[in-house]
C-alpha cells in the first residue's frame, strides 16, 4: 500500500475545507522528523483524520518512535 499517497490525500482534502466542528491541529511534517510549528505545516482534522494520519505515519517512519 502507499501510505504516502493516502497521508498525501488525506491533507489535501483537509486543506481545502473549514471545519465547524471539533478539531484537532496536526503537523503535516512531524515536528520528530524535521517539521516546524509554522502555519504552513499544520492542518486541522476530524479526531477520527487525526487517528488515521498517525497510523499512516507511523507505516511511513516506522523507526520514528515519536510518532506513536
Amino acid at each position: 500500500m502507499n501510505y504516502k499517497k493516502h497521508y498525501d490525500l488525506l491533507i489535501k482534502r483537509a486543506q481545502k475545507r473549514v471545519l465547524e466542528e471539533y478539531s484537532e491541529k496536526l503537523h503535516i511534517i512531524p515536528k520528530c522528523v524535521g517539521g516546524n510549528d509554522e502555519s504552513e505545516n499544520l492542518v486541522s482534522l476530524t479526531p477520527e483524520e487525526h487517528f488515521v494520519a498517525h497510523q499512516l505515519l507511523i507505516k511511513m517512519y516506522p523507526a520514528e518512535r515519536g510518532l506513536i
